[in-house]
Parts: C-alpha cells; sequence; structure tokens
C-alpha cells in the first residue's frame, strides 16, 4: 500500500489502483498456499476473488472522492475478517495470528491518516519548507546542504538545537524522491511522511517482540496489543514530521535488546542497545530516559556474574564507545562552537498559554468535571474557557486527540473517549501493579524493575518539564509515548490473569 499514494490522496492514479489489486490477489493466493485455511476449493476461490474485488472496487472509489480514504482501511478491515472467519471455522485462529491481523489494520489505519493529512495539519513546530524555521526548515537545510554542518548558532533559528538524525533521513527520503524518482518536490514533501508511519509500524512490531518476550500470550498479548495498534497517540504521531516518533521506536528497541542481553549477556547483543540508544539521543536528546533502567540491569546482571568481571567491563567498554559518540557528539560540538548548553531547551515563553499562576497542588490533584467537559486540551486563545493546567489530564487528552481543538460539535461524545481512557489508564495501571506483585513466567524481579525504572524516569522527566516550563503545550503525550506501551502491558497482565481465574473456575 505504501507507494500507491505517496502520502497524499490526491496522488492516487489508476495506476496505482491496478497495483493494489493485484497485491490483494497475490497476498491472497500466497495465504492459501502457504497457510492453507481449508482444504475446500471454493472457499480458497471466494478468499481470492473476494479479496480482489475488495480492493478494485475500495480504491476506485478513494479515487474517485477523496473523503472515502478515511475509509482506505476498510477493505483490509473485511478481508481480514474473512480470513479470520475461515480460521476460526477450521480451529486455527490463535492468538498469534490475531496480532498479526491487528498490525496488519494497523499499517491500514495509519496509511489512511497519512492520506487525508498532509505535512501542514496535526504537526508540532512544523515551520514551512525551504525556509529557516521549525521542523520543516531544519529538513530543507540538510535536503540543500547534505552533511555539511551548520556553521552557525543553531538556537538562532526554530528547531535546528535538535540534533540530526531524524532530520537527515527525512531529507534523503526527499531526495530520493526528487531527484532518483523525478517526483515534483511538492508531492516529495508529502511522500516522506511514509518514513514516520513506518516507524509507527515498526513499533507495533517491536511492542509484540517485548510482550511476549515478558510472558503476555492469547487473550493478554492480544489485549496489549489492541492498545499499541488502535490507539490514536500512535496513529497521529504516524502522520508527523517532527523526531518523537523515530526516538519512540529506538527506545523501544532499545528495551528489547536489553532484555534480550539480560537472558543472553554477550557482546553481540549489547551493540545494538549502545546502537538503539546513541541512535535514539541523536535523533532527540530526551532519549536518555532508557539509559538509567539499562545501567540498572547492566549493573544487576554485573553482580550476578561478579566472579567473571572481565568479560562484562569489556562489554561495557564497548557499549560506551559506541553509544557516547553518539549521543552526545551534536552537543559537545554546539557547546565547543557556540557555547550552547548540552541540555538546552528553548522557552517558548508566550504568556497566553502560562499556566505558572496556578497553584501546585491544583496542577496535580485538581480532575474537576469541568476538565472533562472540555475534552480537548485547553488553550484559551483558541476559545477555550481556560488554559490546561493538570499534566495528566494534559497526557489523556493529547493522546486522544493531541492538540486538536477545532470542532466542538461532537464534544460530548469526545468527552465519552477521554472518560474512557481514564478508565483504560486506570485498568492498566491495575494491571501492572498486579504484574509486579504477581509471580509470571518470563517476568523476574529484574525485569519487573527495569520496566519501573523506565516507566518513572520518564513521568518524573515529564512532570519536572511541566513545572520548569508551565505552559500548556508542554503537556503533551509526545513527551511521554513509550508509557503507553508499558501501561498496555500491565493491562495484557491483568486480562491474562483474569483468563487464569476464569479457566481455573
Amino acid at each position: 500500500m505504501l507507494p500507491l499514494g505517496f502520502a497524499q490522496v490526491e496522488n492516487i492514479t489508476p495506476f496505482g489502483i491496478v497495483i493494489e489489486a493485484i497485491l490483494w490477489i497475490a497476498g491472497a493466493t500466497a495465504f492459501v498456499a502457504f497457510c492453507r485455511p481449508s482444504n475446500k476449493r471454493n472457499v480458497n476461490i471466494y478468499l481470492i476473488v473476494s479479496s480482489a474485488a475488495l480492493a478494485i472496487g475500495y480504491s476506485a472509489l478513494v479515487h474517485y472522492d477523496s473523503q472515502l480514504s478515511w475509509w482506505l482501511f476498510a477493505p483490509v478491515l473485511i478481508g481480514l475478517a474473512q480470513l479470520a472467519v475461515v480460521l476460526q471455522r477450521e480451529k486455527k485462529l490463535t492468538a498469534d495470528r490475531l496480532v498479526l491481523m491487528m498490525i496488519l489494520l494497523g499499517v491500514a489505519a495509519r496509511y489512511s491518516y497519512c492520506l487525508m493529512h498532509d505535512y501542514t495539519q496535526m504537526q508540532h513546530d512544523m515551520g514551512v519548507f525551504l525556509g529557516d524555521i521549525g521542523h520543516a526548515g531544519y529538513i530543507s537545510y540538510w535536503y540543500e546542504n547534505g552533511f555539511t554542518l551548520p556553521e552557525f548558532d543553531v538556537t538562532r533559528y526554530w528547531q535546528f538545537y535538535h540534533p540530526p538524525l531524524h532530520h537527515i533521513l527525512m531529507a534523503g527520503l526527499l531526495h530520493f524522491f526528487t531527484d532518483f524518482f523525478g517526483m515534483p518536490f511538492d508531492t516529495a514533501k508529502e511522500a516522506i511522511q511514509i518514513l514516520p508511519m513506518l516507524y509507527s509500524a515498526l513499533c507495533m512490531v517491536v511492542c509484540r517482540s517485548i510482550f511476549r518476550r515478558v510472558g503476555l500470550k492469547g487473550g493478554g498479548l492480544a489485549a496489549a496489543m489492541l492498545i499499541v495498534c488502535f490507539y490514536p497517540t500512535f496513529i497521529i504521531w504516524s502522520g508527523a514530521y517532527n523526531n518523537d516518533i523515530l526516538t519512540t521506536l529506538l527506545m523501544l528497541l532499545a528495551i528489547l535488546w536489553t532484555l534480550k542481553w539480560a537472558e543472553k549477556p554477550t557482546l553481540l547483543r549489547i551493540l545494538p542497545i549502545a546502537l538503539c540508544v546513541g541512535c535514539g539521543m541523536m535523533s532527540k536528546l530526551s532519549a536518555w530516559m532508557v539509559a538509567p533502567a539499562i545501567a540498572m540491569v547492566f549493573l544487576w546482571v554485573f553482580i550476578r556474574n561478579i566472579r567473571k568481571p572481565l568479560r562484562f567491563i569489556g562489554q561495557y567498554a564497548a557499549f560506551g564507545a559506541v553509544c557516547a559518540p553518539l549521543a552526545l557528539w551534536w552537543g559537545v560540538r554546539n557547546l565547543i562552537k557556540f557555547e550552547i548548553p548540552l541540555t538546552y531547551v528553548p522557552d517558548p515563553n508566550l504568556s497566553v498559554m502560562s499556566v505558572e499562576d496556578t497553584p501546585v497542588l491544583q496542577r496535580l490533584f485538581d480532575f474537576s468535571f469541568a476538565q472533562l467537559s472540555y475534552p480537548f486540551e485547553a488553550f484559551t486563545m483558541y476559545g477555550a474557557p481556560y488554559n490546561e493546567y493538570n499534566p495528566l489530564m494534559g497526557l489523556i487528552k493529547t493522546s486522544l486527540f493531541d492538540e486538536y481543538n477545532e470542532d466542538l460539535t461532537f464534544a460530548p461524545l469526545m468527552t465519552v473517549f477521554v472518560v474512557l481512557a481514564l478508565v483504560l489508564t486506570v485498568l492498566s495501571v491495575a494491571g501492572y501493579l498486579i504484574m509486579l506483585f504477581k509471580k509470571h513466567d518470563g517476568m523476574d524481579v529484574m525485569t519487573k524493575l527495569f520496566f519501573t525504572v523506565i516507566l518513572l524516569t520518564i513521568l518524573i522527566s515529564y512532570y519536572a518539564f511541566c513545572f520548569q516550563f508551565p505552559y500548556v503545550c508542554t503537556e503533551n503525550i509526545r513527551y511521554c509515548i513509550p508509557v503507553i506501551p508499558i501501561l498496555a502491558m500491565g493491562f495484557g497482565f491483568g486480562i491474562q490473569l483474569l483468563k487464569k481465574k476464569k479457566t481455573a473456575a
């Protein structure tokens, strides 16, 4: 599906429709050939023909009516429902296959979102392409200058202070589309939205590996993956041009490889951790938040193997030799050349978004209904009755709608979604606590502490950030995205425990 619309619905062509139909036919045929869902010839022919008809029909409709791209994932949904029915009747619908279907549908949902939103919508600090402000301007700098490092104080240009990995990759893809593919620049700047979409899709795959490694299975695994695949945050950020979703992916990969290394501590398993943390911090400095938990695991394993210290000292030295240069070269260079602090973050200094006069206790503990009655993150400059002041409410609201707050027609329904998100959060926290205090296969004390340290580090850092920069815009889920899969894991363990109790009864 990825190349057919180049992340913009207006780019879908009849040729793309034909390609999509061919892909659907090939996919249905491959499923029949390799998964053998049924021995009945009529069922197999039905799967192939109906999949082709769905692909052609829906693709043609989308081509002639752009609003239908909201439902571009419909053929994927219906096609997977077909396969699920067949597998269920054959008693072959396992949790792992169900999760795989969720991931495929999650990819379709992300693609549909990217088609409907161009690069100016639902973005943060975007700026303009071929300009010198915002993330678009930063991408344009690397597009125009290649790998030439800036010889100017990067704090002079809005958002240019960020480490450059994400923006270099986006600029590289922009070059590929324009120089090698012959794509017009206006089309190409939309098409590179495919890259963050890929990052968001890969987050699903990485989370599945993490969940399975810690002992989630069956209904618990499916419940946790349902959140990761379809929670609005990951869909919204699949279209983002800033560096948050790549940073999230690299943090999740660092978590996965740390679990693998703890299971079998070898040099070949510690180096991917170094690469993930280093490249994560080369995309955005906040990737450091997985480092304390990783250090805890390193210390735990070292103490457990204290009689063989040289083996681990060598591994830790190799880790530092790879991770530190990747993580710190940009900040050290700016510190030396321009005297920019390593932890520099610009203060927006916008009094219209300030909540510094709100008492601390009110910001921490006020959960009055008035905050629920306005379901979007509240900005008085956009007509809200107050500025959002509660960091937790800011997390919940932006996890659903980001900073969208224009249409209040369906505000009561949106309030229901906020309440449901709060209930899901409470259930996930309860499940996480159950996970901590009950014994599980694949989840020893060290692993439980590992996830808890990550969770606390992210949340403490987030609250500190909200009070250091007391503005509405700092109360956003983009500073805490890895919290979602960790709490989803807790929700999955809660479901798993309930199923065990039900089975035992």
